[in-house]
């Protein structure tokens, strides 16, 4: 029962973090409230006891990556957005009816979900005697071996990428 409050308040925290993320006028303050959100979304591992995620949320995400984007806000000396007036009634139209359609498909795929969707069990783990980093293995390892080996190759392409474009020309 407490869990679900602590859900409930760390879920009102993210979001809060997030419209702050969107709303703030200066990028530090903007990336600190990402952080804020990492560290909701990795309390919210915590609660459905995958600790290997929720410690790797902390330091890749919350650690590693925002440690470079304020690097880069820093680097590039970014100060407040200017704040421009746009009159675009059209396009605020448009937004409304698509986040209204968004909307209503969350809704929509929210009833539909049920526990008797057929072939619904070779999505669920027995998870009796394992802890989520060998669940996490397993599955990586043996189901998903094929996207898993995709990723390494794109990430490897996009190192040699980095390297080349980096790379002073003499």
């Amino acid at each position: 029962m407490i869990t679900s409050y602590i859900t409930i308040i760390v879920g009102i925290i993210a979001v809060v973090a997030a419209l702050s993320t969107i709303l703030q006028k200066n990028p530090v303050y903007s990336a600190v409230s990402l952080i804020v959100v990492m560290i909701a979304l990795a309390i919210n591992y915590l609660l459905l006891d995958a600790e290997f995620i929720a410690a790797i949320q902390i330091i890749v995400y919350a650690g590693a990556i925002m440690v470079l984007f304020v690097f880069v806000i820093m680097l590039l000396n970014l100060g407040e957005v200017k704040k421009y007036k746009i009159e675009a009634t059209s396009g605020r139209i448009a937004g409304a009816i698509l986040t209204g359609l968004f909307l209503l498909q969350l809704i929509v795929a929210g009833y539909n979900v049920t526990s008797n969707v057929p072939g619904i069990e070779r999505f669920l783990v027995d998870t009796k005697g394992l802890d989520s980093t060998k669940i996490i293995g397993r599955a990586l390892f043996s189901d998903y071996l094929l996207p898993f080996e995709v990723v390494s190759i794109v990430l490897i392409v996009g190192i040699i990428g980095a390297v080349v474009l980096g790379k002073k020309k003499e």
